[in-house]
Formats: C-alpha cells, sequence, structure tokens
C-alpha cells in the first residue's frame, strides 16, 4: 500500500479533488488547515507521496523539513514555499483580499481559481477563512526543501505564471501544463500526479 498526502490551498475541503480518481493500492489522506497529521503509520507504507497544491505547497514543505526520514516523492503544484510577495501575490493585494473578504468575494476568488462552482466548499466561515489567512502570512518561509516535481499553470490568475518560473529559475523539474489555478481538470486522476515521467 502507498500513501498520498494532499495538502490543499487555503479554504478549500476534500470537495475540491472528489472527480479524482484513485487506484485501489493508495490510501489517500487530504489535509486541510489547520495541516495537523496525527495517527498515522508511516511505517505500513512502501512509499508516500507530498503533493502540496497553493498555499498547501508551504505546509507540506514544513512536513518534509520535519521528516527527512520518511521514503516520500514531493510534488508542489501552483505554489511554492514564499507566495507572498515578489515571486507571488502582492502584499497589498493579500492584505485587501484580508480585509474585504466576504462569501461574495471568496466566491469571486474560487472562481478566479478556474474551479466549477460544483466543487465550492460544503461550508464556509469567513472569520475562519480570513483566520488562515493571517497565520499564513506570519509563517517563517521554508527554504531547505526542493520538491522532486513541480506542475505549474501556465494560465494561473492566482499566483501568476511568470512569478512562479521566477521563483523556480534553478530547478530542472518543472512541467508547464494549460491550466488555471485549479488544475484538477487536467490532472484528473492521481496516476496522472504522481507519475515520475508523466504523460498529459
Amino acid at each position: 500500500m502507498q500513501l498520498i498526502l494532499f495538502f490543499n490551498g487555503w479554504g478549500m475541503d476534500e470537495t475540491i479533488i472528489e472527480n479524482l480518481s484513485i487506484d485501489s493500492s493508495f490510501k489517500l489522506i487530504c489535509i486541510n488547515f489547520p495541516y495537523k497529521i496525527e495517527n498515522i503509520d508511516f511505517e505500513i507504507f512502501t512509499k508516500i507521496y507530498v503533493i502540496g497544491w497553493s498555499f498547501g505547497v508551504s505546509y507540506a514543505a514544513e512536513f518534509l523539513a520535519k521528516n527527512p526520514s520518511l521514503n516520500c516523492f514531493s510534488i508542489a503544484i501552483n505554489g511554492h514555499t514564499d507566495i507572498i510577495g515578489r515571486f507571488g501575490i502582492s502584499p497589498k493585494m493579500f492584505k485587501l483580499t484580508l480585509e474585504t473578504l466576504n462569501e461574495s468575494n471568496f466566491k469571486k476568488f474560487f472562481l478566479n481559481m478556474g474551479c466549477p462552482l460544483k466543487l465550492f466548499p460544503n461550508t464556509i466561515d469567513i472569520n475562519y477563512l480570513k483566520y488562515q489567512l493571517e497565520i499564513f502570512s506570519k509563517r517563517k518561509i521554508c527554504t531547505k526543501i526542493k520538491f522532486n516535481k513541480i506542475i505549474l499553470g501556465n494560465l494561473d490568475r492566482i499566483i501568476p505564471y511568470p512569478k512562479q518560473i521566477n521563483f523556480y529559475e534553478n530547478h530542472d523539474n518543472v512541467i508547464t501544463l494549460d491550466c488555471n489555478h485549479y488544475p484538477f481538470d487536467k490532472l484528473n486522476t492521481w496516476r496522472k500526479i504522481i507519475s515520475e515521467t508523466p504523460k498529459f
């Protein structure tokens, strides 16, 4: 049995990946904010795939840094460890999002990611979403981790593709897809995502 640990994006729940098919030889655990991992016996798995999407990439990197002995293959999708700043979302835009967030704006954000509305989270708590942003803005950057594979969408409107390319300029393992920030219309199976030599 192999394990997939999926570190989800900001404000998302398991609904966002419900359309992805998975082989019976894998166990999938979706990790949402506050990204706590408890009661997992990692020793029973032959391999562990650590996948971060969007803001979840930062938390995936933190997990990898804290567990260097695990046999992990790591994947970053449309995100990195320094999202707020010159490599991603401007501090001004981040602050504006935090100050003006409401359910209508969050739905616009969802659509700007390229997500179909049928995958909108089951429950929305605006104060909790703001709290998540506040916590994220105070996080220390994890620079020790280099992901085994990086997948970026060249139509990303949330974390602009050119800025992400600049962040990953010294990496030779970047795969570019014609997709939005939400990539799971193209990456519609976990097998496609984890493949070490993917064909899309």
